[in-house]
């Protein structure tokens, strides 16, 4: 009987540790296809995954060369009713979306349209996205690669890991003493 409460109380402790469910908010660029040519509007799509959490806003950064690509527009997806976008100065776009319900899931975040002004061709990266929170990109993707999304910054809560790691470490504690007080009796 002591060996199962114990084992119970040391399961619901492991449990309680590998089970925390870390949630993250994460961005994917996904690139145009095909052949790129000189004039032609082209249109980068931004993804969005809110992995169970719901947001009312949200924003990413996007940086573009601005000696290949022009700016030319961007509208919302089908996840937030609007996004906004500020044009800062040396190719860089910071996308906010709202909800004013919130908008937890997947699906498109932003479209967003370039004009190509190079002269000459050749194989680059285009754009890349960047957490607007740090001055520096993280992640690079481009219409040169093979289309399809590309994994970006993820911003989470450490806290939620933190709190679970100490309920786990807690149901540890409390079962060793358990096993003390139970061996003495």
């Amino acid at each position: 009987m002591k060996k199962l409460l114990i084992t119970l109380i040391a399961l619901v402790g492991a449990l309680t540790i590998f089970s925390n469910n870390v949630q993250a908010l994460t961005f994917d660029l996904v690139p145009p296809a095909g052949q790129l040519q000189q004039g032609q509007n082209i249109q980068f799509t931004v993804n969005i995954n809110t992995e169970g959490k719901s947001y009312a806003t949200t924003s990413i950064g996007m940086t573009y060369d601005a000696t290949l690509l022009q700016y030319v527009s961007s509208a919302p997806g089908t996840t937030f009713t609007t996004v906004t976008t500020d044009n800062q100065s040396g190719g860089k776009l910071v996308l906010t979306g709202t909800s004013a319900a919130g908008y937890t899931g997947s699906g498109s975040f932003a479209l967003v349209t370039f004009k190509i002004i190079a002269t000459a061709s050749g194989s680059t990266t285009l754009c890349t996205l960047f957490n607007p929170d740090t001055p520096t990109p993280t992640t690079v993707a481009g219409p040169t690669a093979t289309p399809g999304p590309t994994a970006l910054p993820k911003t989470g809560s450490f806290d939620q890991a933190k709190g679970g790691l100490m309920l786990g470490a807690g149901f540890f504690i409390l079962s060793a003493l358990s096993f003390f007080i139970i061996k003495k009796i």
